[in-house]
């Protein structure tokens, strides 16, 4: 079984690393159930929270983007 090592972030998130891999998922690359070989906490935010915390990139105002609403079907006109 290829074992994992189970890494918890501040912000609560939980990631499963790969911590070495069984000779079957060398042979096949199918992997096996997730085995948790060590447990460990960290004191910082995961990537995906880094991200969303980030501030916008200074040319932000300058990209044309398509409203979310637009095209939709349920879209209400407006006068």
């Amino acid at each position: 079984m290829c074992k994992f090592i189970q890494r918890q972030y501040s912000c609560r998130h939980l990631r499963f690393i790969a911590a070495s891999w069984c000779v079957d998922y060398t042979v096949t690359h199918i992997r096996c159930p997730p085995n948790v070989a060590h447990f460990e906490s960290v004191e910082d935010i995961c990537g995906d929270c880094k991200l969303k915390m980030a501030p916008p990139a200074p040319w932000e105002h300058m990209i044309k983007r398509k409203n979310k609403q637009e095209g939709s079907s349920s879209s209400v006109e407006k006068d």
